[in-house]
């Protein structure tokens, strides 16, 4: 429960905080008595976002008005934000986890300034609604997550903390590679294992997805699946077939493998994915997500407790179709227990098949009864390349798919992240379901607020409204109305005149580069002065490309896809540029009435 506080509350506490409304210029915080190496690391999480926008580097002492705490009965990973005597605000957690997320409260609560932080005055009690909240943090393709500095991914996920996530998730994609033993995979490993032990520093839990049949470029043909003749499975090459005995040993050898790997940190859950990367369509496997993904994935479950004895398991849904969403009702019913979650395959990517096995879940709850879990796809959807022009907003999108996972029961979260560029839609997804009666309006009002500066409220909420219109994945051919450049050049004029005002933090920051960025591209590509008479772009815009190319650190291993720049994608060979709308469907022709999705 929150609540705000009383008028003769705040009066006391800025009576006897003398000068604090104004802007403390020193801050000293008592930490508990033998501070586990997590509270200390949150402590230093605090004196950083503290120092970074006031100058104050934060003390500790047994004098300390801020005080930090661990107190059961809060609920799990809750929170309480309290005055306490002479003037102390004390921040209690309920565990390590909830100090870290009751320490986020508070620094979105509170006002900074050259010289001056001035505390906030929320007080109350909160525990999140949702038990799981997993950042999927997918690094593969040449992303953010794989190329950027170990520092840089470690203090982003001290910010995912802060904002209320309990888990992050990492893949080891292996179709790239020859072997375990290829120096590649072992310096993909070697950097996964860093983003989990940055998670661990501040008690956040860690998993690993596992696409279960899929392995090395090595593969002999002999022991592959068969990957023709299924729309949901993506042919790769590196499918083996768990029905051949050599492909199974082959299979169960290589997780082995992975799992003595993560050793060293150490995994809470496992996530075992059915197709893209995955699937085998012989008569002995399909339907492969409910028959061939299921047994592979039990035997795996085991192998995966011989390391992990307290891990939990998750089943990935994603790609599948009605009939196999259906025929898990049996298939767990019989053999229940060695899995834990569900996750219900959020993707769009089906919808008629989405439809029917939400409403199955409407009327049956989760197969299994195990806890049902969304994948909210935040990346991709109606975008291309992937955050190619900056930050992504799709607040729209977001408010209706919460309403959909609370409608079909969902109690956990797990989105999937490619980059940076969509940090507002994991705020908005984890802040949902810790509080299921916070609406997406508030909780985006709040980023604004605390990622940028109070100052660029209330407008920057109308742009990213606006923003969220502007997704089309065909745009060097379009013919932008009036209308739309008039709303582009809104975006870059509000940049122009918010930029100066801003606090220097603000304007440092990654988050707010990436959403001026963002409109001062949208700006220049509705106005008409992205390219040049020969195609190429103008000298403006291919300065804010080289900037969302520092921001995301492209090289070499970039893909196309997930590159900054401005493009038409070609549905496909020899057929005609298509424009999509903000949801990723084509328009409409008079005379046919299908829409397909991308």
């Amino acid at each position: 429960m929150k609540r705000q506080p009383t008028l003769p509350v705040l009066l006391a506490a800025l009576f006897v905080l003398s000068g604090w409304a104004a802007g403390m210029d020193r801050v000293e915080v008592r930490l508990p008595e033998n501070p586990s190496p997590v509270v200390e690391r949150i402590f230093e999480i605090f004196s950083r976002v503290i120092h970074e926008r006031t100058g104050i580097a934060p003390a500790r002492g047994e004098n300390g008005k801020i005080v930090f705490g661990l107190r059961d009965g809060l609920g799990a990973e809750g929170y309480e934000i309290a005055d306490g005597k002479n003037g102390e605000i004390l921040i209690a957690g309920n565990d390590e986890r909830g100090l870290l997320y009751g320490v986020g409260a508070f620094l979105r609560s509170s006002r900074y300034q050259p010289g001056g932080f001035e505390p906030g005055a929320w007080r109350g009690k909160s525990a999140p609604a949702s038990p799981l909240r997993i950042a999927y943090l997918a690094s593969h393709t040449g992303n953010w997550y794989e190329n950027a500095p170990r520092e840089a991914v470690q203090r982003y996920i001290e910010e995912l903390g802060l904002w209320g996530y309990n888990t992050v998730m990492i893949c080891c994609a292996t179709e790239q590679f020859g072997s375990f033993s290829d120096p590649r995979a072992q310096q993909l490993i070697t950097h996964v294992l860093s983003i989990l032990e940055a998670s661990k520093q501040i008690g956040l839990k860690t998993a690993l997805v596992h696409c279960g049949n899929n392995t090395y470029k090595s593969l002999p043909p002999e022991l592959g699946a068969v990957e023709v003749g299924s729309k949901q499975i993506t042919a790769l090459g590196t499918h083996a077939c768990p029905a051949k005995p050599a492909g199974r040993e082959r299979l169960m050898r290589e997780w082995t493998e992975v799992l003595e790997a993560f050793r060293p940190v150490g995994l809470d859950y496992v996530c075992f994915w059915p197709y893209d990367n995955g699937g085998c369509n012989c008569e002995a496997c399909r339907p492969w997500g409910s028959n061939g993904y299921i047994s592979l994935s039990r035997e795996m479950a085991g192998k995966f407790r011989e390391f992990y004895p307290k891990g939990e398991v998750i089943l990935s849904s994603w790609r599948f179709l009605a009939g196999e969403w259906h025929d898990l009702y049996d298939v767990l019913g019989k053999d229940p227990g060695w899995a834990q979650y569900m996750l219900a395959n959020s993707c769009r990517g089906f919808p008629d098949d989405v439809a029917k096995s939400d409403k199955e879940t409407m009327e049956r709850g989760s197969p299994g009864n195990l806890t049902l879990m969304v994948f909210p796809e935040i990346s991709m959807l109606g975008m291309w390349p992937w955050g190619g022009r900056g930050a992504a907003f799709r607040t729209e999108a977001v408010k209706q798919d919460i309403q959909q996972a609370r409608r079909i029961g969902a109690a956990s979260i797990m989105p999937y992240s490619e980059g940076s560029y969509e940090d507002v839609s994991k705020v908005l997804w984890v802040q949902a379901f810790w509080d299921p009666k916070r609406s997406v309006d508030g909780i985006l009002e709040e980023y604004v607020r605390y990622e940028y500066a109070p100052q660029a409220l209330p407008e920057a909420l109308n742009v990213i409204k606006t923003l969220g219109t502007m997704q089309e994945m065909s745009l060097k051919s379009k013919k932008f109305s009036p209308q739309e450049a008039a709303d582009g050049k809104r975006c870059g004029d509000f940049v122009e005149q918010m930029e100066p005002k801003l606090p220097a933090y603000a304007r440092a920051s990654w988050r707010w580069k990436l959403f001026a960025t963002r409109c001062r591209i949208e700006a220049c590509l509705r106005q008409g002065r992205a390219f040049q008479p020969d195609g190429s772009y103008t000298g403006e815009v291919q300065r804010y490309i080289d900037e969302l190319n520092r921001i995301y650190c492209v090289d070499d291993r970039t893909l196309p896809f997930t590159r900054p720049g401005i493009f038409d994608r070609e549905k496909s060979a020899g057929k005609k540029k298509q424009v999509v709308d903000d949801e990723g469907v084509a328009p409409e022709n008079p005379g046919d009435k299908s829409k397909k999705r991308q």
